[in-house]
């Protein structure tokens, strides 16, 4: 498969997988947790965090952070991802207002909301998986 057809496989997943596990780094082991993700067109994934949450002092203190995202339950055959990537704490009013969306409204008043910020996830390794198959598919990531 070339590149760009796997880069659109691994769009396609998360476009249907908003609802993904996010792990981050807690006393040198894994701390994962249901989180709601966008991305943008190079794959970089973006989550709304509580600026005094546990997975922001996870990131600041590692900030190697990695996500599932696709499958079902209901569907076994739904391809899935894994995403490796750094993790960054943006505060900056631009991002929180790009990535601000209606169903925040019931965590903070609003972007400008001091304790909202966006945690960005930098892929640095990306791999997709179809059930069907025995071998994952990774996407080189710059």
């Amino acid at each position: 498969m070339s590149n760009d057809d796997l880069k659109s496989k691994i769009i396609e997943v998360m476009n249907r997988s908003r609802l993904s596990s996010l792990a981050t780094i807690k006393d040198n082991k894994p701390w994962a947790r249901y989180m709601m993700i966008q991305h943008s067109d190079d794959l970089t994934c973006y989550v709304a965090a509580f600026l005094k949450s546990r997975k922001i002092e996870q990131i600041k203190n590692n900030s190697n952070v990695h996500l599932i995202m696709g499958g079902s339950p209901h569907n076994h055959q739904l391809p899935y991802i894994n995403i490796q990537a750094t993790a960054t704490i943006s505060e900056d009013l631009e991002i929180k207002e790009k990535y601000w969306y209606d169903d925040l409204k019931a965590y903070f008043s609003g972007p400008q909301d001091s304790n909202y910020v966006v945690i960005i996830m930098k892929p640095e390794f990306i791999e997709y998986m179809e059930p069907a198959k025995l071998e994952p598919e990774v996407y080189p990531v710059n």
